[in-house]
């Protein structure tokens, strides 16, 4: 028998049924006719596997949609806000960040949370400048891996992480905390971060809660790309997701997760190199959930240069591909086992990143759409070929242009709920985020290509100690 559905109303069930199961069995029906052509020209077997992904990214598209539907109106508040009482540990992972720390530590000292409740502490992690130093002189206390007195578990970050926790577990603090939120070196935080959280934990059983994300620079085209990623995303599929009881991303930075859990379930230990999407994929498979805040804001320095960009966003994708491919089963398994639909939610972003190769994909068929309209049949553009394409992957329907433009829908609504700018600014935006998620699909599939390989870290400069927008 499904579960969870108890959270989510009936409307939310006809208007899933309707979407993501009635939505693909139109479109594939509205092209029926143009299978003919298709199996003439290349064969039953192609023609089986181009359908089956078809229809593949069809369920996967109309699930989007749907989430969609439910990440607009005004984000309210739906939990009270209470007394001071959680305990909090500020971990802050940081390499060579003497250009940025100073800043960081500085926001910090904003937060409006009783200092007796939250301590915070940076891990110098195998730093070769004054990382260290400039921590300790802010006040801050610091754990540096140097000293190697723990032995170090992974790469990069998450090995980092996980020696912070091990000095904390043996010195007797981390058990002294309820909770560790997660910072990045170069990240501020909203003066409410603690507070919104102590109230959100206190009010709901997460394992663990992710803040808003946001973006500290977006002046660039590229750096504006990213903010529109993050504020599409935020509200249509965080938010969304949060609405309907489901389990939420963790976004690598600015999330807050319970220290008995980490105590239980092998802290921040990670084969992959996304920690924070492999963190979300064990506390689901371990019954925990994850929860979100729209209503407290990390703000996280982006890069403004396409090569700092693409390598960030090669690891991110060789690592999200190496976890989607180690977890699909085990999800599975739990899926069948228990019948609870967030296994499967959790499948459906694993493989998520098929749409970048849509927009690639409808950019592809919007030339070949008007090349066929000025070439005569039998041309150099056959109609023939023309009738395949509208097969393929973004079949060229009125339905399905309804869905492409419906992409841009969430971006431009995005932009006007959470963006401070003004509307004339909004089709450079949309480029930005265009330009943004193509540049991500040729990382994404090397990504696929090279997955196995877990143990290369790159390491971001950031140099952003002033926002450009805030």
């Amino acid at each position: 028998m499904i579960k969870h559905w108890s959270r989510l109303d009936f409307g939310a069930l006809v208007i899933y049924l309707l979407v993501v199961i009635g939505g693909p069995i139109a479109i594939l029906a509205s092209i029926a006719d143009s299978f003919a052509p298709f199996i003439q020209h290349f064969g039953w077997f192609l023609f089986l596997l181009v359908i089956s992904i078809s229809t593949w990214v069809l369920l996967l598209t109309m699930y989007y949609i749907f989430l969609t539907i439910f990440g607009f109106g005004r984000a309210r508040r739906d939990y009270p806000l209470a007394a001071p009482r959680s305990r909090f540990l500020v971990l802050i992972p940081a390499h060579n960040e003497e250009a940025v720390l100073g800043a960081t530590l500085a926001n910090l000292k904003q937060i409006d949370y009783p200092r007796a409740l939250y301590r915070i502490v940076v891990i110098s992690d195998q730093s070769t400048d004054e990382t260290a130093a400039i921590a300790r002189q802010l006040g801050a206390q610091v754990i540096d891996t140097n000293r190697r007195l723990f032995r170090r578990v992974g790469v990069g970050k998450p090995a980092a992480l996980q020696y912070g926790l091990d000095t904390l577990a043996n010195t007797g603090q981390l058990r002294a905390a309820d909770y560790v939120l997660v910072l990045d070196a170069d990240n501020f935080a909203d003066p409410s971060i603690l507070r919104e959280l102590n109230s959100q934990f206190l009010a709901k059983p997460y394992t663990a809660i992710q803040a808003y994300l946001d973006s500290k620079n977006d002046d660039r085209l590229l750096s504006l790309g990213y903010a529109m990623s993050y504020w599409t995303m935020n509200r249509f599929f965080q938010l969304s997701k949060y609405r309907l009881g489901l389990d939420n991303s963790i976004g690598g930075t600015g999330f807050a997760v319970n220290v008995d859990w980490l105590v239980a379930h092998d802290g921040f230990q990670s084969r992959s190199l996304t920690e924070d999407l492999e963190m979300e994929i064990r506390i689901v498979e371990s019954g925990g959930s994850v929860g979100w805040n729209h209503w407290t804001r990390i703000y996280d320095e982006k890069p403004e240069h396409l090569r700092a960009s693409m390598v960030q966003r090669y690891r991110w994708s060789r690592g999200h591909w190496y976890t989607a491919f180690h977890n699909v089963g085990p999800l599975l398994a739990h899926f069948f086992k228990s019948g609870d639909v967030r296994y499967l939610d959790q499948i459906n972003y694993l493989f998520s990143m098929r749409q970048n190769i849509q927009y690639l994909l409808a950019l592809i068929f919007a030339l070949g759409w008007g090349i066929s309209w000025v070439v005569p049949q039998g041309g150099a553009y056959p109609m023939w070929l023309a009738d395949v394409e509208r097969s393929y992957f973004v079949p060229m329907t009125l339905i399905n242009w309804a869905i492409l433009l419906e992409g841009f829908l969430p971006m431009i609504a995005g932009y006007w709920y959470d963006a401070p700018h003004r509307l004339a600014q909004l089709p450079k935006a949309l480029v930005a985020f265009y330009w943004f998620s193509l540049t991500y699909l040729a990382d994404q599939l090397v990504g696929l290509a090279t997955f196995p390989n877990q143990q290369t870290w790159s390491h971001t400069r950031h140099a952003l100690t002033t926002p450009h927008r805030h």
